[in-house]
């Protein structure tokens, strides 16, 4: 019995080691099975980036064109859509009553006149003073100032277009009586059409004159060369914002003003590191990345952030050229932790 009970506790300590043997190298491991993780190696960005804005095809040289004498309309021979010539005459209002009085001051100079010459050969005989001379020199003065009056206003009754374009709007029809100012037509040059956008002020300085742009027309599935053309001097302080102006290379295009259109635009910023979006983490202290370290285990690393650009963060300090971030497999990994990565690419593309 003795020695049945010494066996039965060998047997027992031999079954006790053979489990902690076994805990024993199933912890050894799960220690040494590395965590799996994406990564991208970080290069200085030399590639040209490319922005795109949302634009408005706009007809700069706009015109509402209004009568400056009352009267009323006698013809508008041209309605919306129509294009016209320089001079063209477009609209004609009724000029019966200042043709009248045109017809009164040309009668008025024409006897001012007569008075005049006729003082003007009394003085040597001493039959006219010179009060009355100079008297009959204002009166034909005051006569020709209102004939050129009345010429004016008798000109103004007929008006032309100023500039080849197209009549876009109409606002009175024949018969209608129009005050003094009133709008009549609207009128767009629609051959120097512009694309109008707006940039974030942060690319400014990637902006000129004469820079050239790409305009995408989405309803004419149509993309056409431009160069800026303005560039305008305030932010607006609600945006952010600095509008832009492009003007077409080629204007045989048919466009229309209002169209919605796409301004492209493509630059190389200066050398710096991209990393995507999602390989930055925050915190309470800012941003930070995991990086790999020669031993492959991943390091928390505090970095200073800049621009968003095209879905990639710019680092401005806390990594270098070469680097590896972590860009996948976040969850369960933490500092110090052994990973296999799975390089995606590099910042560089």
């Amino acid at each position: 019995m003795r020695y049945s009970g010494f066996a039965i506790a060998i047997i027992a300590t031999g079954l006790l080691l053979s489990a902690c043997s076994d805990d024993t190298s199933d912890t050894a491991k799960r220690k040494k099975k590395p965590h799996r993780v994406s990564t991208e190696t970080l290069l200085p960005l030399n590639s040209v980036i490319e922005r795109r804005f949302n634009a408005l095809i706009v007809a700069p040289n706009t015109i509402t064109i209004s009568n400056q004498i009352a009267g009323t309309i006698l013809k508008m021979p041209y309605r919306p859509g129509t294009p016209v010539k320089k001079s063209d005459v477009l609209v004609q209002i009724d000029d019966s009553l200042t043709r009248a009085e045109y017809k009164k001051a040309l009668a008025n100079l024409q006897k001012a006149d007569q008075d005049l010459n006729r003082i003007k050969k009394l003085i040597p005989r001493q039959l006219a003073s010179a009060e009355e001379l100079s008297a009959a020199s204002t009166d034909k003065k005051l006569a020709e100032a209102d004939l050129t009056l009345k010429k004016i206003q008798l000109n103004r009754s007929l008006i032309k277009a100023p500039f080849d374009g197209v009549i876009s709007q109409r606002f009175i029809e024949p018969g209608d009586t129009a005050s003094i100012n009133q709008p009549l037509l609207t009128l767009v040059d629609n051959q120097q059409l512009i694309a109008r956008s707006a940039i974030p002020e942060a690319l400014i300085t990637m902006v000129s004159r004469d820079k050239p742009v790409k305009i995408k027309i989405p309803a004419l599935s149509l993309t056409l060369e431009g160069k800026i053309s303005t560039l305008y001097p305030t932010v607006d302080s609600n945006t952010q914002q600095v509008t832009v102006e492009a003007r077409f290379e080629d204007s045989s295009t048919v466009l229309f003003p209002g169209q919605f259109a796409e301004m492209i635009l493509s630059y190389q910023p200066q050398s710096s590191l991209l990393i995507p979006v999602n390989a930055v983490q925050y915190d309470t202290e800012g941003a930070w990345v995991y990086r790999l370290d020669t031993a492959n285990k991943a390091r928390k690393i505090r970095i200073k952030t800049g621009k968003n650009i095209n879905n990639r963060i710019e680092v401005k300090s806390g990594l270098n050229a070469g680097d590896s971030v972590v860009t996948r497999g976040f969850v369960g990994l933490r500092a110090g932790k052994e990973v296999v990565a799975d390089t995606a690419g590099n910042s560089s593309k």
